[in-house]
C-alpha cells in the first residue's frame, strides 16, 4: 500500500510538471528518468500485495514508456507538444491505477456467506 501511495504522489507530480513547466512539457530528463524508475520499482513491489495485478502491470508499462521518453528526449530535439501529452496522460494514468489498487479491496465476507 505504501508503494501505491508513493506512485500516486509521483503521478500527480508528473502531471503537475507537465502542466506548469515553461514551456509545458519541458521537464528535466534526469528527473523524468528517476520518476520513471521509481514508478517501475514501486509498481513491482505493489503487485505482490495487490488483489488484482493488472494495475501494477499497467504502471510498470507506463513507467517504461516514461523512461523511454526521457531517453529519446535526451538525444533528440523534439517539440514539447508530444512530451507534454505523454507526461500529462502518463502521470494521470499512473496515479489512477495506483489509487484504484489502494481502494479496491473486495469484500470476502459476502463470498463466505454464500458458501
Amino acid at each position: 500500500m505504501i508503494a501505491n501511495a508513493v506512485t500516486i504522489v509521483i503521478g500527480l507530480w508528473l502531471a503537475y510538471c507537465a502542466i506548469f513547466s515553461t514551456p509545458p512539457g519541458e521537464m528535466n530528463n534526469i528527473q523524468l528518468a528517476i520518476a520513471a524508475a521509481v514508478v517501475v520499482v514501486c509498481a513491482f513491489f505493489a503487485r505482490r500485495s495487490d488483489v488484482m495485478r493488472w494495475q501494477g502491470t499497467t504502471n510498470i508499462a507506463v513507467g517504461f514508456v516514461l523512461g523511454l521518453l526521457a531517453a529519446v528526449r535526451a538525444y533528440s530535439g523534439e517539440t514539447p507538444l508530444a512530451p507534454f501529452w505523454i507526461l500529462l496522460l502518463g502521470g494521470i494514468a499512473v496515479a489512477i491505477m495506483a489509487l484504484w489498487s489502494i481502494l479496491y479491496r473486495p469484500d470476502h465476507t459476502a463470498d463466505a456467506a454464500l458458501s
